[in-house]
């Protein structure tokens, strides 16, 4: 028994077990002290492979944004018309960020971070903004697909269809974590979506 040897983990798997953790209890609530005792992983480890905190932290960030982005990408792609997988992609975030992992209603990671530490971090705000980016070109290209091969009739244009979506949802997520259940979320999301034309 080789007491006190680093335990071995892939990259990936470290980025996992810290974006649980760094997703329950926020950036700042968050300590290296908490990451190595998840990973079990000594902390020369953890720093020779992501880095300090803030660097571990926006790696995670940056993996969860490109997998919520795929997610999306993927439900819409395989729903019968743009709309229907719109309206799905969306149901499936607030499954994702209300029941998934022990910590229930914990809200989306990158709504929690916008609120939290955007405002006063540059770099991490910066790592939101060009994820919103690829959202926004990915939500208007589909919102004008809709219109244009399906002849659906949106009440907005699909830039301001869109930001009424963003802007619904990271409220949504607010209140969702401590103020309503999964089921009334999704009836305003209904609601919402049936005002906007979807």
């Amino acid at each position: 028994m080789n007491i006190g040897r680093p335990r071995k983990l892939e990259p990936d798997a470290i980025l996992e077990i810290a974006t649980g953790i760094f997703w329950a209890k926020g950036y700042e609530a968050t300590s290296i002290a908490d990451i190595l005792k998840a990973t079990g992983l000594h902390k020369g480890s953890l720093y020779q492979t992501f880095g300090d905190k803030k660097s571990l932290f926006i790696a995670c960030l940056s993996c969860y944004q490109e997998q919520m982005l795929e997610k999306v990408s993927n439900t819409i792609k395989s729903a019968k018309n743009p709309i229907q997988g719109i309206r799905i992609a969306l149901h499936e975030m607030i499954d994702e960020t209300c029941t998934i992992g022990e910590c229930s209603n914990r809200g989306c990671l990158a709504v929690n971070t916008l609120v939290e530490t955007a405002p006063h971090d540059d770099d991490i705000r910066n790592v939101l903004e060009k994820n919103e980016h690829r959202v926004q070109k990915h939500m208007i290209e589909t919102l004008t697909m809709a219109e244009k091969e399906f002849n659906h009739q949106l009440t907005f244009s699909p830039e301001i269809t869109f930001g009424m979506i963003m802007t619904f949802m990271c409220g949504l997520n607010s209140v969702s974590k401590n103020m309503i259940d999964i089921e009334q979320s999704k009836q305003l999301l209904d609601t919402q979506l049936q005002m906007l034309g979807l």
